[in-house]
Formats: structure tokens, C-alpha cells, sequence
């Protein structure tokens, strides 16, 4: 129970944050404006407007974009920012073990940036509902769901660091360094090494084609794995039936890794924050 009131207590601090209100706002907002011009836009033309369409587009580098941003702006500061105003030996002071203090963080901070894309999303799903506009229910709450996900990897990620730092401004340099590295460096080292290595199976020296190893990088960022999963799902084929039967195991064995490295970034940096947490001297 107390990683129960713990996570509670943290959704119910971080939620009131202008920065939580502000971004997610943001975010809400220019979902809703996609729909209602291209609405207004295709309904002059004689057309439906599909509310895949949105998400499709937005999963084009928006999502990938910006909801890490939220996550990691509004979980950086989850351990080690009690830890600096001394309310952290008062927690822990209590019946809270560090573990409780850890897990409780991602939870409540997971939470807090969650809820408000949920509720906020509600805005633009009741535009796709009005007119000329289509939406399709299942697809659009399995999206956000799926966003849900990606943004409690990038809050696990940013509460582990804070647990294992002891002071703000390494907290504050790693969220930076968090989101430089897997918005920018990944996908721009990825997108080069065909050009470096040479196009089609790369040097003699390289123990995988080139195409395998673009691969393996977009497996190992939590948003390219994010990317893998969200583009099968709004195409219908997440762990579906591949019609050729030589790309089915290569695609379902694609998608359960990119799933597995989800589940891992969510699992391993609070786990590594917690062990250098626990041997802290507060």
C-alpha cells in the first residue's frame, strides 16, 4: 500500500504543474486544430475525413517528438528534487522503503502525464465525431493508450536518473541529454549509416548488413520501438497474419522485440536509479 499512497500522492503534486497544464494543452491543441482544418478542408472537396489519418500523421514525428518532452519535463525532478528540500528523509521517515519511493515516483508521475493526454484527447475525438469527419473508436483509444505507454518509458527513464543523481542541475542535464540523444542522435546517426557504410550490405569488416543494424538502433530507442509498434498498429497489423508467410516471423519476431525493449526501458532505469538510490547518503 505504500507505493500506492506514495504514486498517489505524487500524481496529485505533479499534475497541478503549469508545465504539465501548459504542454499537454499544446499538444491537445494542435491535435484538435489538425482535425478540424483538414475536416473543413476535405469536406469542401467531398471527401471523409478519417480520424488514422491524424493520428497517422502525427505518428509521423510529432508523437515521438512531444510526448517525451511532457514525460521527461514533468519526472526529472521526481526523486531528486525531494532529496535537495529535505522533504525525502521526511517520506522516508515514515513506513516507505526507497524501492516504495521509486516505484511510487513512476507511477504518480506516469499518471500525471497520462491522464490529462487521455482527458484532453477527448477534445479532438469529439470533432472526428461531428460532420464530414470519420472516426474510428478503437483505433484511436488503442493510439493514445500505446502514447500512454511511450510516455511511461521516457518517465522511467527520467525518475531513474533523478534517483540515482544527488542534485537538480545533473537531473536537469540528464533529461536534456535523455532527449537529445533518441529524438536527434539515434535517428540521425540511422539515417547516415547507409551513406557511411556504403548502400546494400555495408564493408566485408561489418557482421551485419547495414539494413540490420538500422534496425537494431530503432529497436534500442525506446521512441523508435515505440515507432515500430505504433505504425503496425494503425495499419492493422500488429502481430496479425502476414499474407507472405517468408515476412510473417521476420515481422512478428520485429514487433515483440520493439515490445520487449518497451517493456525493459520501463523496468531497468528505475531498477539501476534504485540501486545507487539505495546506497545514497541523504
Amino acid at each position: 500500500m505504500t507505493v500506492e499512497v506514495i504514486a498517489k500522492k505524487d500524481f496529485e503534486d505533479a499534475v497541478r504543474s503549469w508545465w504539465v497544464l501548459g504542454l499537454t494543452a499544446l499538444f491537445v491543441a494542435f491535435a484538435a486544430a489538425i482535425m478540424a482544418i483538414g475536416s473543413q478542408f476535405l469536406a469542401n472537396e467531398g471527401n471523409t475525413f478519417t480520424s488514422d489519418a491524424v493520428l497517422g500523421f502525427m505518428n509521423g514525428g510529432f508523437t515521438t517528438w512531444f510526448v517525451p518532452l511532457i514525460a521527461l519535463v514533468v519526472a526529472y525532478n521526481a526523486v531528486v528534487g525531494e532529496r535537495e528540500s529535505g522533504s525525502l528523509k521526511l517520506l522516508l521517515s515514515l513506513p516507505h522503503s526507497r524501492a516504495d519511493v521509486v516505484a511510487g515516483k513512476v507511477i504518480g508521475r506516469s499518471a500525471a502525464v497520462g491522464f490529462p493526454l487521455f482527458v484532453g484527447f477527448l477534445v479532438p475525438a469529439l470533432i472526428a465525431a461531428i460532420g464530414p469527419l470519420a472516426l474510428s473508436p478503437l483505433t484511436y483509444v488503442g493510439y493514445l493508450l500505446l502514447m500512454i505507454v511511450l510516455a511511461t518509458v521516457y518517465v522511467a527513464i527520467a525518475v531513474g536518473f533523478s534517483a540515482a543523481v544527488g542534485s537538480g542541475k545533473l537531473a536537469v542535464g540528464g533529461a536534456i541529454g535523455v532527449y537529445f540523444v533518441f529524438t536527434v542522435v539515434f535517428g540521425g546517426v540511422r539515417t547516415a549509416l547507409p551513406f557511411v557504410l556504403g548502400i546494400g550490405g555495408g564493408p566485408d569488416w561489418l557482421p551485419i548488413p547495414v539494413g540490420d543494424l538500422q534496425l537494431l538502433m530503432q529497436l534500442l530507442n525506446p521512441s523508435g520501438a515505440f515507432k515500430i509498434v505504433s505504425s503496425e498498429f494503425l495499419a492493422g497489423n500488429l502481430f496479425a497474419q502476414s499474407v507472405e508467410a517468408g515476412q510473417q516471423a521476420f515481422q512478428l519476431s520485429t514487433e515483440l522485440a520493439a515490445v520487449v525493449m518497451l517493456a525493459a526501458w520501463i523496468l531497468l532505469p528505475p531498477l539501476l536509479g534504485l540501486l545507487r538510490f539505495e546506497a545514497a547518503d541523504l
